[in-house]
């Protein structure tokens, strides 16, 4: 008996060993994972002060509850990167809000028409797009390699062999056709990701737009970083699945320097929580633009980032990165200075006002039944290049009609004979 009940003490100490052993594994596995999901202030710091040269006084301004605002390192001559970032004191859905009012406020009066592709996209989706007389008389002439509009090679075979441009009705067969490649274009995006996205082929140089957001996402600020899963799903996309995502696929006319523009859109909206804290992505992608744009990608990210175990600060982190042709030929420099300064202002501006929509919202509050956080989101970005198209260059085209009336008796420029 005595024998028995040793073995028994010893089964029992031994279980009592295993159980502590579990245990701690445990701890640590949970410990681990949460670590994982969390990203501390430190390491939010040290991705600005590394990816976006922000600096000690960048931080102190913002613990102080101001904006700061800065230009992003680029290695494209033809890009304009900017981030702007402000610490929130409401929740993330009301942030959002105040942001998406900012930017309305801004850029209401500059939409000329404006859609919204359905899912699956169809003809109907772009009744309201309509092409100027320009560019109607400019596809008359376009060929490879020296087009008005920004188009594939098969977008300009096509315009020759599906259209008789003798015909008295041709403007409205070159309408139709544009809306109908547009629509193929969403389609076959929409199918195949990243592989279906357009190479222009308007001017001698080409440009693939599946290299250009490669290199603008693989430069994102945070999303790199922090949401990884995020970045996966956008390069490849449509097949891979990532819950809590909402796709949009919109179009927007929009009155810009000497040509309205039409631009179509990819906005992804991701929600998650890490380490128990909400964050709300929203990422931009420019799928066509049919004047000045190469490219654009604009994230914004509303972030809560704990500091205790019961604390977090909160942000809004707005990051550009667009490419524009023009930034890229003579006078490049003198342009560039120019429209950095500018895209910081207008940024600037933005943001500022974000915090007094804010305020406002805050002293006037409401009893009107409130709206979830994803419907403000897809609201907001119905308008879909709100994210980002105020910020591209605008100004380069000032200084060009500046340089066009100063070299009007010379021969033409580049720029002059393309556009």
């Amino acid at each position: 008996m005595l024998d028995l009940a040793k073995q028994r003490r010893s089964v029992l100490r031994n279980d009592h060993h295993l159980l502590r052993f579990v245990a701690i594994l445990i701890l640590i596995w949970f410990g681990a994972i949460t670590s994982l999901g969390q990203t501390s202030v430190q390491e939010f710091r040290n991705v600005l002060r590394d990816q976006a040269n922000f600096t000690g006084d960048d931080f102190s301004t913002l613990e102080r509850g101001e904006l700061v605002v800065k230009l992003l390192p680029v290695k494209d001559k033809r890009e304009v990167a900017v981030c702007g970032l402000m610490r929130l004191q409401v929740p993330l859905a009301e942030g959002l809000q105040a942001f998406q009012q900012s930017m309305t406020q801004l850029n209401r009066k500059s939409i000329l028409e404006i859609g919204k592709f359905s899912s699956p996209p169809s003809l109907q989706d772009l009744q309201a797009l309509t092409l100027n007389d320009r560019d109607l008389e400019d596809l008359k002439t376009c060929v490879v390699g020296d087009c008005k509009l920004k188009m594939s090679a098969a977008m300009i075979e096509r315009l020759h062999k599906e259209v008789d441009w003798t015909a008295p009705g041709h403007r409205s067969q070159v309408t139709l056709l544009f809306r109908q490649m547009l629509l193929d274009y969403v389609r076959d995006y929409l199918a195949r990701g990243d592989a279906a996205l357009i190479e222009y082929h308007d001017q001698s140089r080409g440009v693939r737009l599946e290299d250009e957001h490669r290199s603008l996402l693989d430069a994102s600020l945070y999303i790199n970083d922090f949401a990884p899963e995020l970045t996966h799903y956008l390069k490849t996309f449509p097949k891979p699945e990532l819950t809590n995502v909402e796709n949009t696929i919109n179009w927007t006319k929009i009155k810009f320097g000497l040509k309205p523009v039409t631009i179509i859109t990819h906005v992804t909206t991701y929600t998650r929580r890490t380490g128990g804290m909400p964050q709300l992505l929203v990422v931009s992608k420019q799928l066509y633009a049919n004047h000045y744009f190469d490219s654009a990608l604009a994230v914004t990210a509303l972030l809560n980032i704990p500091i205790t175990s019961t604390t977090s600060d909160s942000y809004l982190l707005y990051t550009n990165r667009s490419r524009a042709d023009a930034l890229g030929g003579s006078f490049s420099k003198q342009k560039r200075n120019l429209v950095e300064g500018e895209a910081l202002t207008n940024l600037n501006a933005v943001l500022l006002q974000t915090r007094l929509n804010l305020e406002s919202s805050s002293n006037n509050k409401t009893n009107s039944p409130s709206r979830s956080g994803k419907q403000k989101i897809v609201e907001w970005l119905f308008g879909g290049t709100r994210l980002f198209w105020w910020l591209v260059p605008i100004i380069a085209l000032i200084v060009l009609l500046g340089l066009r009336k100063r070299n009007s008796k010379r021969n033409p420029t580049s720029f002059e004979r393309h556009y």
